[in-house]
Parts: structure tokens; C-alpha cells; sequence
């Protein structure tokens, strides 16, 4: 599986996650897969090693784009850099306040996770802008010059400039900026500034964004120059493009500059894949499955696009650039097991990780975890080689599993089972999440289960939740690697102005999302891309609500008019919350552009496998399932041709994924190589 590629046709997608760095190299209709585990104290390692697996020359790539988790752990791992805050004075403990939200609202002891950027790194400018954008207090150059000194004997490694209504007039934060900028112990120092990055509402979301942007910029400059000098070396020639949280991409040095919008890189590569894979199997709605090593991450996608939000957060610390969608819980592949003090099974968030991983990757691992149990479980094969490389020890497992039984007074396939039921529990809540608490019938969509543990727990996560459908991507361990090579670059902008619908001229919706598209133009400009879409939108609200919702009105190449946006507002509300109040005044927030260059297809070729089921089937071996023994056919997926039937119970196995078709489960294999399931006939 692994052809000569044709100088200049190459196309190559990174995902670099917890537990596996994968890699999908597309080239002349032929699809080449490497997996191998990630290294997390340098991530360009792992993938250096993937390009190796794969025999990937980088002298032939024509795009290299990249979903990475730096950005994430930088801020999970809190190893960022020394980052100082100016805000205006009074405000110094914006962060530190926040909202008052208690993460566990009876729980007295319970602690809010702690800013990026303690108060003894904060710098009070004395000067205030008015919520009307008028200057209340002048920013002197003396106040200027006096705060430069105060950051600098701070000695910090990044600055952030928020001000308290700065995106209404961002003239002090430009000065403060520029100063810095031209003094000598700070000029080389990265400063984000929010009326730059971020010039939307809400203080403490805003200088939120911008504390993280700048905590992490430094780290990922060094990260991301590092990989380029090291796929130089080997000959790359193509930019090195990042995956955004909200989809699409943008080249390295950018990325660089605003890692903000890489906080959920990983994740959201294989949200759109997921859509991606949708389209191409003529499925509009569909919720999206991504079970990893050491999480769960699920996606909503209505009309081929996942949904996305401006109210994101990590670790607990917001951040208001548009993200994918994504509700991630602490269940996966590596999610270990264990009794809790009152002698209940419990399954994660604690992870085995890439390194030691589970018990039966024979790393070192001694404690059971999810994919222990499917192994015990005959769910998956003994005689698979994840990766085609990396071989499993069932007896490995089977003993860390057996540990925790006598923990438990349990038999072992007794609790290898009530692993994977807890787990699968786990992640249907998380499903519920996102469809049926946000007014969606999943009855009424398909699943997409991928990662390299998702295809092993689709069946109950269909039946729990009524799913028409189940789609089995034909490399789903890979999914997000390869939804990288479907994104464009992208730019967004977007710019609050808070004002009543109905007191919005047509003009002046116009003139604002001119200033916004000629932003981000300018922005894929200079990156060196055309643009081929822009998408308009508006963030809404009833008046006096606190949160406002995000309506794509885009008519003719136009934002849609002030009525039109108020009827779009009212059937969004009527979806979301179940009710809608038409003679209640509609205020406009936030106006958005997203500009996207030029996209591809999923690189899906036309499926070349073998033949029928039984021409697939490598042994028939016992598998447990709702506390019976099964006896299930083997399949090596990459024997099933295009329109090959198959009916439960099946262990379906390929390099990068294994899939457990139910009992009650029947399906074939499409065109293009998507396993497609659904309920059997009776």
C-alpha cells in the first residue's frame, strides 16, 4: 500500500494526537497510511518518523497541511511562556474574576482553573474608552511611556494588550503596541493585540483570547520553525499549512502569529473530514464520531458543515474565535479503568497516553484500559498489527484486565465488557450533547465513527441513540489526516456593533461587511490565495438576553437585509430552544466573514478491494457481546470489494482501525470504500 508517488502530485496530511501521530499521503488515485505513536516532547519527530513509515519522499509533496495539538498542550500542561497583560486600570483582575462560574456549583472547594496570566503580570494603563466608543480618559505619552517601563522590568517573554472597549476604539491599544514594538528591550517580543485579533464583545472572553494567544505564541513559533528547518532539510518545497479550529487552514507563519486558532487544530481536522466523507456519500446531516487514545471528541454537521461557535473554551479559560463545534470528553482507546472508593467500575478521564499506552502494546503499561478490554473481548484480533506495525499482546491484556476483575469480584469478560459498556455510556451522553439537548433528532442523521477506536464502539452508539445509519470511513483511524487535504485556507474577521436590528440600514450592513471582506481578502492575499467563497453571518439576540446565536443569511453574494436576518434569527431560536418570541426586538452583535480559497473532495479513490465477505473472512473466532459468545468472522477489509455485503457478527480489520459489527448489524461496502451499516432485516 505504499506506491511511488508522482513528483508534484503528492498531497500529505499530519494529525498529530495523544496517542498515534497519522499520516494520508494522496497521490495519482492511490491512498498511502501510516501510523505510529506520537512523541510529545518534540511532535516534528513523530512526524518525521510517519513520513518515513509511509516512504514518502518530501521532495515530491505539493501540500503539506498539519493538525497539531502544541497549541492545546501548551495551555493543558501550562508551560507557556511569561506573558504579561496591559488593561485599563481597575481592571486587573479581570481574568482572575472572569464570570463567577463555579465548575461544580455545590462543590465548596471546587477552584476555577487559574488565568495564563497571574496579577502580578498585569499592567494598569490609566485610560478608559466609553461603551459608546467615545474616549472617557486620554492615554498620555507619559502613561505610554511609564507602562513600557513597567512591562519591561517585568521581563516578559509575550505581551497582550486588551482595553476595556479598545475594538470600539482601538487607538490606545495601537499606541501602547507601537511603543513596544520600538523600545529595545521588548521590540522582538510577540504582542497581540485584541482590537487586532479578536474586535468583538465581552471583556473577559476578548482579553481571555488575547492572554492565550500571546501564552502560546512563542511555543508554537518554535515549534512550527523547527518542523519547517527540519522538512527542509529533507527536501519539502510546499508551505506547511495549519488546520484552524473553524476549519480550513493557513500557511505556518501565520499560525505562528495567532495560535488561537489552532487551540482545537486536531479535533476539527476530523469534524469537517467527517462532513467531507458525508458529502461524498450524499449525507447531509450526520453527527460526527472521533474516538482516539485519550478522548472522545463529537460534532454536529447540518448541510455538510460542522457546526461552529465564537463561545469556545480549554481547561476551563475561555476563548471567542469561531471553533468547530466539537464536545470532547475523556473516554478513548487509552482511557484506563479503575474501582473508586465505593468499589463502582469507572473508565477514564485518565489515560495511558502514547507512552507506556495500553498493557497490551507491551510499552510498560500495567493497568487496564478500553483497549484492553476489546481485546479480551475478541473485538479486536489478536493477530492485528495497529499501523501494520506495532503487534498486540492479548495475554497482556487479558492480565491487566484479570487484576482489576479481582478487584471487583468480577469474571474477566465480565468486566472487559462493563469497561466498554461504561465507555460507551460515556460517549452517548457526550452525542446527546450535541444533537438531542440542542433540538436535533438523531434519528434523523448518520453516524460517522473514526479515530482508531470509534469503528469498535459504533454499534452501541447507534442503537443507544436511534441513528439511521452508520458510516465506516475506509481508513478511519486516518480520518482527520485526510479531511486536512479537503480544507482551504481560510481567513475570518469579525467585528461587534451592537446596535437594534430594525434600526440597521441596508447600507450600513453593507459598508460594515465590506470593511470586514476587504479584511479578509487582504489576509489570503498574503498568503498567496484567491479567494473562492466568502460566507457572511450575524450574531444575534433577543434584547437582553446574555448570548446571541450565529445566522448565516448570506443572499446573493450579500449579507441578507434586517428582516431577513430577524426571520433567519427567530427559526434559529425556534431549532435551538424550542420557542421563539416574534414581537420581541432583535439586537445585531457581531457581524462575520469567513473567506476560504480553493477546496478539494474528500481524496476518496474508487475502492479497489477483492471480493465477497467470505473470500475476506481470515478465521471465525468468539467474541463477546450483551454477555453472550458470538462466533465472528474475520474480515480483512482491504480483501472486501466495492458492493461486497457483510452481516454481524464481524470484526472488520484494517491497518489504522478495526470495526465490530453487531449481531443485529448488516451493511456494504460503497464505491468508494465507506462501510455503511444499518439495523438488519429480521
Amino acid at each position: 500500500m505504499s506506491p511511488d508517488p508522482t513528483p508534484g502530485q503528492l498531497q500529505v496530511g499530519v494529525d498529530v494526537g495523544g496517542t498515534f501521530t497519522d499520516l494520508v499521503a494522496v497521490a495519482g488515485g492511490q491512498v498511502i497510511v501510516a501510523k505510529v505513536p506520537s512523541t510529545p516532547d518534540d511532535q516534528a519527530e513523530g512526524i518525521l518518523a510517519a513520513l518515513s513509515e509511509a516512504g514518502v519522499e518530501s521532495g515530491g509533496v505539493s501540500r503539506f497541511a498539519h493538525g497539531t495539538t502544541v497549541a492545546t498542550n501548551t495551555v493543558l500542561e501550562r508551560d507557556g511562556a511569561r506573558t504579561v497583560l496591559i488593561t485599563t486600570a481597575g481592571f486587573r483582575d479581570l481574568l482572575a474574576i472572569g464570570r463567577q462560574e463555579r465548575p461544580r456549583l455545590y462543590d465548596l472547594r471546587a477552584r476555577r482553573p487559574a488565568p495564563v496570566v497571574p496579577r502580578e503580570l498585569v499592567v494598569e494603563a490609566v485610560e478608559r474608552t466609553g461603551a459608546d466608543g467615545e474616549v472617557v480618559t486620554t492615554l498620555t505619552d507619559a502613561e505610554v511611556a511609564r507602562v513600557v517601563a513597567a512591562v519591561r522590568a517585568l521581563a516578559p517573554e509575550a505581551v497582550a494588550i486588551s482595553l476595556l472597549f479598545g475594538f470600539l476604539h482601538p487607538d490606545h491599544e495601537r499606541r501602547l503596541a507601537d511603543a513596544l514594538a520600538h523600545d529595545p528591550a521588548t521590540h522582538e517580543l510577540p504582542i497581540t493585540r485584541a482590537s487586532a485579533i479578536l474586535p468583538v464583545l465581552r471583556e473577559v472572553e476578548r482579553t481571555s483570547t488575547v492572554a492565550l494567544n500571546a501564552y502560546v505564541a512563542p511555543r508554537m513559533a518554535r515549534y512550527l520553525g523547527s518542523l519547517r528547518t527540519r522538512l527542509d532539510a529533507q527536501g519539502l518545497q510546499a508551505p506547511v499549512e495549519v488546520m484552524r479550529s473553524g476549519g480550513g487552514t493557513s500557511l505556518a507563519e501565520l499560525a505562528a502569529r495567532e495560535p488561537v486558532h489552532t487551540l482545537l487544530s486536531g479535533p476539527a481536522a476530523g469534524a469537517w473530514g467527517a462532513a467531507a466523507l458525508g458529502t461524498a456519500s450524499g449525507v447531509a446531516d450526520l453527527i460526527a464520531c472521533d474516538v482516539g487514545g485519550t478522548s472522545t471528541d463529537v460534532t454536529l454537521v447540518r448541510g455538510g458543515r460542522p457546526a461552529t461557535t465564537a463561545q469556545g473554551a480549554i481547561d476551563g479559560l475561555p476563548f471567542a474565535v469561531l471553533t468547530t463545534d466539537i464536545h470532547t470528553i475523556g473516554a478513548g482507546g487509552g482511557s484506563l479503568a479503575w474501582r473508586d472508593d465505593g468499589g463502582a467500575l469507572r473508565v477514564g478521564p485518565r489515560s495511558a497516553g502514547a507512552v507506556p499506552g495500553p498493557a497490551a502494546y507491551a510499552r510498560g503499561g500495567t493497568r487496564p484500559t478500553v483497549t484492553d478490554a476489546n481485546l479480551v473481548l475478541g473485538r479486536l484480533d489478536a493477530e492485528v498489527r495497529l499501523g501494520g506495525s506495532m503487534p498486540l499482546r492479548p495475554d497482556l491484556a487479558h492480565g491487566a484486565v484479570a487484576e482489576l476483575a479481582n478487584e471487583l469480584g468480577l469474571e474477566v469478560a465480565a468486566t472487559a465488557e462493563g469497561i466498554v459498556r461504561v465507555t460507551d455510556a460515556q460517549m452517548a451522553k457526550a452525542l446527546r450533547v450535541v444533537s438531542v439537548e440542542r433540538g436535533h433528532d438523531p434519528r434523523r442523521t448518520a453516524l460517522v465513527a473514526f479515530g482508531g477506536a470509534g469503528p469498535l464502539h459504533q454499534a452501541a452508539l447507534a442503537r443507544e441513540l436511534g441513528c439511521r445509519e452508520v458510516l465506516v470511513p475506509p481508513h478511519p483511524g486516518v480520518l482527520s489526516a485526510l479531511g486536512l487535504l479537503t480544507m482551504p485556507i481560510t481567513a475570518e474577521k469579525a467585528r461587534s456593533v451592537i446596535t437594534d436590528l430594525a434600526g440597521v440600514s441596508r447600507d450600513r450592513l453593507t459598508d460594515e461587511v465590506a470593511a470586514l471582506e476587504a479584511a479578509a481578502r487582504h489576509d489570503l492575499a498574503q498568503q498567496d490565495v484567491e479567494v473562492a467563497l466568502l460566507r457572511r453571518s450575524a450574531d444575534l439576540r433577543y434584547r437582553g438576553q446574555a448570548y446571541e446565536l450565529e445566522v448565516v443569511a448570506d443572499h446573493d453574494g450579500r449579507l441578507a437585509d434586517p428582516d431577513e436576518l430577524a426571520t433567519a434569527f427567530h427559526a434559529a431560536h425556534l431549532t435551538r430552544y424550542g420557542y421563539e418570541q416574534r414581537d420581541e426586538p432583535v439586537e445585531l452583535i457581531t457581524l462575520r466573514v469567513r473567506a476560504e480559497g480553493p477546496a478539494t473532495p474528500l481524496p476518496l479513490p474508487a475502492w479497489r478491494g477483492g471480493g465477497s465477505a467470505a473470500a475476506a473472512t481470515r478465521a471465525v473466532r468468539p467474541v463477546h457481546d450483551d454477555g453472550v459468545v458470538h462466533h465472528a468472522a474475520i474480515v480483512d477489509r482491504s480483501r472486501l470489494a466495492a458492493g461486497a455485503e457483510l452481516r454481524g457478527p464481524a470484526v472488520v480489520i484494517g491497518t489504522d482501525a478495526t470495526c465490530f459489527v453487531a449481531p443485529w448489524q448488516a451493511g456494504e461496502v460503497d464505491e468508494h470504500g465507506t462501510l455503511r451499516l444499518r439495523e438488519a432485516a429480521r
